[in-house]
C-alpha cells in the first residue's frame, strides 16, 4: 500500500467514526439513562397503545336495603369520598355483578359471594367514575369491590370477645347455673 493510499484510508476511517456516533444520538440510541426507552419528555400516557382514561375512584359506605338476584342490591348511603357526595342520604343503585365481593361465608355454603350479603350488612362500594362526571343517583353504580363488613352491633361490643350474637353471654353454661336458680341475678358470695 503507498503512503497515499494509506493516509485517504485513515482520513476516511476518522471521518467515518467521527460521523457515526453523531447519528446514532440524533436516532436517539445509545443512552439510557434519564427517559429510558423513548419516554423523556412525554407526558403520563401519552404515546402508550393500549392505556385508556384515567378514572376517579367513587367510595360508597352505607347500608343493605335490598339484595337483588341478578347482581345487584341498594344501599342507602351514609357517607362518600368527595366524588360521591351528592349521593350521602340516597338510595344507590349498585351493580356488583363484575365486582369483587369480600364477605364472611354467611351461609355456609364454602363461597363468597352476593348470597351471604344480607338487608342491614354495613358495606363498603369501591368503583371508578370517569374525571369531571358526577355520579347520577338514577343510574346503577358499577363497582370494581364491595366490602361487606356485616351487621351493625347492637350493643357496641367493644370488648374484642368477637360475640356477634348481640346477647353479651360469652360463656358456654347455656345460660343456667348449678344451682338451679333461673332468675338471672348472680348467686351470693
Amino acid at each position: 500500500m503507498t503512503r497515499t493510499s494509506t493516509r485517504l484510508a485513515i482520513s476516511l476511517t476518522a471521518a467515518l467514526a467521527l460521523a457515526f456516533p453523531v447519528t446514532a444520538a440524533a436516532h436517539g440510541g445509545g443512552h439510557q439513562g434519564h427517559g429510558a426507552k423513548g419516554h423523556h419528555g412525554r407526558g403520563h400516557n401519552q404515546g402508550q397503545v393500549g392505556h385508556g382514561k384515567h378514572g376517579r375512584a367513587l367510595i360508597l359506605v352505607g347500608t343493605v336495603s335490598s339484595v337483588g338476584t341478578d347482581g345487584t342490591l341498594q344501599v342507602d348511603v351514609k357517607h362518600a369520598n368527595h366524588h360521591g357526595s351528592g349521593l350521602v342520604g340516597q338510595t344507590v343503585t349498585v351493580d356488583v355483578s363484575n365486582a369483587r365481593i369480600v364477605v364472611r361465608d354467611v351461609n355456609g355454603d364454602g363461597v363468597r359471594d352476593l348470597l351471604d350479603v344480607a338487608v342491614g350488612d354495613r358495606v363498603l362500594v369501591q368503583a371508578r367514575v370517569d374525571k369531571g362526571v358526577t355520579p347520577d343517583p338514577s343510574q346503577p353504580v358499577v363497582a370494581r369491590r364491595l366490602v361487606d363488613k356485616g351487621a351493625p352491633h347492637a350493643g357496641g361490643d367493644t370488648s374484642g370477645s368477637g360475640d356477634t350474637s348481640g346477647s353479651g353471654d360469652t360463656s358456654d353454661s347455656g345460660g343456667t347455673s348449678d344451682s338451679g336458680d333461673t332468675s338471672g341475678t348472680p348467686p351470693a358470695g
